[in-house]
């Protein structure tokens, strides 16, 4: 498989897993220190898939990293960085300012330089 497809794998599972860890700690309430609410996150079912999708999106990650450079790889993993507030903005009604969307906007046309300049 190619690196790029292992590298949306990633971003995929990667930003999936980050919206499963918020809905499981709404559920769960802030967490102010180790004590008993962070042992009552830990053991959260949200929680927990939300760090299993994150483990598998690292996996996807290394593997993605063991077939391409690392200056090609890392920048395409930062789509999680646009997937995951756009996601947020539908799932958990989250606000996204302009001035945020143009920083998102630059990302992905980071993305896109790195993207088109392998050859």
């Amino acid at each position: 498989m190619k690196p790029i497809v292992i590298l949306l794998i990633s971003v995929s599972l990667t930003s999936i897993g980050q919206l499963i860890l918020k809905k499981g700690l709404l559920i769960v309430g802030p967490i102010e220190r180790v004590g008993l609410r962070f042992f009552q996150m830990l053991v959260n079912p949200l929680v927990m898939l939300g760090i299993a999708f994150a483990i598998l999106g690292w996996a996807a990650y290394v593997m993605a990293l063991s077939k391409a450079e690392l200056s090609y790889a890392y920048p395409i993993w930062s789509l999680t960085y646009v997937i995951v507030p756009l996601l947020s903005l539908f799932v958990f009604r989250e606000s996204i300012s302009l001035l945020k969307m143009g920083g998102l906007g630059f990302i992905c046309l980071g993305v896109l330089l790195v993207a088109v300049s392998v050859r």
